[in-house]
């Protein structure tokens, strides 16, 4: 009865459709909401590299404001009731000249503030910072800030301005997450850790350490071995590329070099500085011998922003663990504040955005090789849109020993750090030029800012590569598919771009690409795009495999391109790309169907399948609902001709559950269920 209620809610919903185009001040035609997707599928062949993807036309001249220090919620330190703050703004590039007599103006509404600062030249494809005049924010006071950039040979102006509501709430004092990569098969982390280990001892009542074990530079770490999924996943969200690495709060990075003390005490001293919007406590009991049982409370005390996606994420982290001998090539035996496992799982519980006190409760078994005494439980809430980490806490306020810095001493002197070794180290140089129109040169942190890999195995997948550049633009990375090291055949792994819209039909979407044969083996190589933000990919945009693929000669060796002429291009103007679903096959279906979804349950994607007959032909409607009857997605809503259809549908933006979609004809309609489990 309720199953048949569902349905009946589901058909008398009215629904509206969301156009992908729209019309700009200038009364053109735009695309909005395009999403592009690189689909690799490994035949255990040869690698594959992917670099220079572009959308759009890169300016000659192009400033773009790329940043500003405030965000539209900030929070005060307990206490404060007003805060004068500098304000920051960051400057991008993205055009191919070098700019000159640009300023950029910032106006602050009540009191009245304006002041104009010279842009200073910036080098194409590089960033600056431009400080201004302090400003006064008094608490729950919110102020209208625009920021805007005037230079006369600027010609891409979508850029050129920011606008922003921004309001400091009374805060609560924050402690500061302090996320570790590290393996015992590097070198460097051994000579680096001591320091960490030992500033950490120190400030045990101020920050919360996790320390990831990762899987290179040589495989066999036993502490990522023991949860190797959940560690590639962090290790993968935090951007991490090269060990060791320290996270800071999500957002400050810092590679290697923990013999400086200001390298490891600086980003301490900034976090503790600014307000908290909500604090968190734990508690872990014993239970049923072998079991713990963590009680959080977060108590919100100012409103969350209503843009972020706040997740409570629980990890059952073990204070010390020691070896006989060293269990790795870097000759460690202690190590501290290792992850063990994340609860309930990597995407954590979504919090409130609102002002309260919300309690919550984790249950997990030790395992085995877990040290009763040495367990505790560490617990974060993180904005997962900005990656901030908004407060943290652990169950356990001392240490087990004094941890001594390998008989060392802290260096406190300014040094430079940009020789520092590190296991696959990933020099930042440059940003990623993303402005109006878009360009990703994979030359800093990845996935970039905005784009989403998944990697449904956490084994093998796409990863920056830092020894080859396509030819286009000067750099040192690339996106390598490591196709030659994967014996998992047919496992197909994802790469999703950012967001882009005012995007011209008359715009290109330009990419490069290498790939050799291995003789007797065949990879693939697919571009998909979505015109509605990235729920489905019905667009073919680019698809290869094999010698079709190929940019080289066939190479029985794990292939790296050489030279320029071993890459490939593929251009094409984004009004050519076909749009809709295609026909499946050449034979036309003698009566309507709607199929049950492959693979049920799913995660986070699966295709859906259905049929038109030769005697129909028109209006079609695929629509995905919750269990409430709410529109979640449009999959089609376009004339089809007869024929056998399939689409794709991505769950990675929902929560888990049951889900239906509806197929709606001039003549026909049909409702089935999936499960989305993740």
């Amino acid at each position: 009865m309720k199953n048949k209620l569902l349905i009946v809610i589901l058909i008398c919903c009215t629904l509206l459709f969301s156009f992908t185009f729209s019309r700009d001040t200038s009364d053109k035609l735009v695309f909005n909401n395009l999403m592009f997707e690189f689909v690799a599928t490994n035949g255990y062949g040869n690698n594959i590299y992917i670099d220079n993807f572009r959308v759009g036309v890169q300016y000659n001249n192009d400033l773009a404001i790329a940043g500003f220090n405030l965000q539209d919620k900030n929070y005060l330190v307990p206490g404060q009731t007003s805060i004068m703050v500098l304000p920051v703004v960051t400057i991008n590039n993205n055009g191919k000249n070098s700019n000159s007599g640009a300023t950029v103006t910032m106006v602050v509404t009540s009191p009245a503030y304006s002041s104009t600062k010279p842009v200073p030249v910036i080098t194409p494809g590089y960033s600056a910072t431009v400080n201004f005049d302090s400003i006064s924010f008094s608490s729950n006071v919110s102020k209208d800030v625009k920021i805007f950039i005037t230079w006369a040979s600027d010609q891409w102006h979508y850029n050129d301005t920011l606008i922003q509501a921004t309001i400091f709430h009374p805060g609560v004092k924050r402690k500061v997450l302090y996320e570790a990569h590290t393996s015992t098969t590097c070198g460097p982390c051994a000579s680096m850790n001591p320091y960490l280990d030992a500033f950490v001892q120190d400030k045990f009542d101020s920050l919360v350490p996790i320390k990831y074990h990762a899987w290179w530079p040589a495989t066999g770490d036993p502490m990522f071995n023991a949860n190797p999924d959940q560690a590639r996943v962090r290790i993968f969200y935090n951007g991490i590329n090269s060990i060791p690495a320290l996270m800071v709060d999500g957002i400050i990075l810092q590679i290697s070099s923990y013999n400086v003390l200001s390298n490891l005490q600086n980003p301490l001293t900034t976090r503790l500085a600014t307000g908290a919007p909500l604090s968190i406590s734990v508690t872990d009991t014993r239970i049923a011998g072998d079991s713990i049982k963590a009680n959080v409370t977060v108590n919100i005390v100012s409103p969350l922003s209503p843009n972020g996606n706040f997740r409570l994420r629980a990890v059952a982290n073990e204070r010390k663990i020691t070896y006989s001998t060293p269990p790795g090539s870097n000759g460690e035996t202690i190590f501290y504040d290792v992850f063990r496992w994340m609860y309930p799982n990597t995407d954590g519980i979504q919090i409130p955005l609102t002002t309260g006190t919300y309690n919550y409760e984790f249950r997990y078994k030790r395992q085995a090789a877990w040290v009763d005494s040495m367990m505790y439980t560490a617990v974060f809430v993180q904005n997962d849109v900005t990656k901030e980490v908004m407060n943290c806490n652990k169950a356990r306020n001392y240490y087990v020993d004094n941890v001594i810095a390998a008989n060392k001493k802290f260096n406190n002197t300014v040094t430079d750090v940009s020789g520092s070794q590190v296991c696959l180290n990933n020099e930042i140089k440059k940003f990623d030029i993303q402005s109006g129109h878009y360009f990703e040169n994979f030359e800093t942190l990845f996935p970039a800012p905005g784009w989403q890999l998944i990697n449904p195995d956490y084994s093998t997948t796409f990863m920056q590569y830092a020894s080859t550049n396509g030819p286009s633009f000067p750099g040192t990375h690339s996106i390598r598919y490591n196709c030659f090291m994967y014996d998992a055949i047919g496992q197909m792994d994802y790469l999703k771009t950012m967001l882009y819209s005012n995007i011209d039909p008359s715009d290109s979407l330009i990419f490069e690409y290498a790939h050799a044969v291995r003789p007797g083996y065949t990879d693939r190589l697919r571009l998909l795009m979505s015109t509605n933000g990235g729920v489905s990919f019905p667009n073919v945009v680019f698809d290869k495999s094999g010698s079709v693929l190929a940019t080289a000669p066939d190479q029985s060796t794990s292939f790296v391109p050489s030279s320029s002429s071993q890459w490939g291009r593929f251009a094409i103007r984004i009004g050519d790309i076909p749009l809709g679903v295609e026909p499946v096959g050449n034979n036309i279906p003698a009566s309507y169907s709607l199929s049950q979804n492959y693979p049920n349950p799913f995660n986070p994607k699966t295709i859906i399948k259905f049929t038109i007959p030769s005697f129909e032909g028109g209006m079609t409607v695929l629509k995905v609902y919750d269990v409430l009857g709410k529109e979640v997605a449009t999959l089609i809503n376009e004339n089809l001709k007869a024929g056998s259809y399939e689409t794709e549908f991505d769950g990675s933006n929902l929560s888990s559950g049951i889900y239906f979609y509806k197929l709606k004809t001039n003549n026909f309609s049909s409702v089935k269920r999936m499960l989305l489990v993740k």
